[in-house]
């Protein structure tokens, strides 16, 4: 089996970008981003191998930032709205391997910037995805 998380990170980049209008960055975004933006960052997984297939699971996180706003978390968690309606559990990602995979929510969380003086709100969501193969 090849490493999933490329071609899942891949879809997630596309569908969201699609879905919101924003920029979508993988890991970290540049100091010159904008108000707001989405980061692709923490992305993990595990596989289950049994004698006739396999099970993994792949956790990828969103990252909708937004900055000077001044409505607090109003703002990303529209965003977040707008990237749950389009990937929600009905969401079916085939990777090029034919592997048939189901998405789910994980998380929901809000943070605040470190500083408050930035006006930073963040919406975090996790995804779980399980491949069968």
């Amino acid at each position: 089996m090849t490493n999933p998380i490329p071609a899942i990170k891949k879809y997630l980049y596309t569908a969201i970008g699609t879905a919101t209008g924003l920029t979508v960055y993988d890991g970290i975004a540049p100091d010159d981003a904008g108000n707001e933006y989405i980061v692709l960052t923490g992305r993990s997984g595990n596989q289950l191998q049994g004698k006739t297939g396999f099970t993994s699971n792949v956790t990828m996180t969103v990252d909708v930032v937004t900055r000077g706003s001044f409505t607090g978390y109003k703002r990303s968690e529209e965003i977040a709205q707008l990237i749950l309606t389009a990937l929600d559990s009905n969401t079916s990602i085939t990777l090029s391997t034919g592997q048939a995979t189901s998405l789910y929510l994980a998380t929901i969380t809000n943070l605040d910037g470190l500083n408050p003086l930035d006006n930073v709100f963040r919406t975090i969501i996790t995804y779980n995805v399980i491949i069968s193969g």
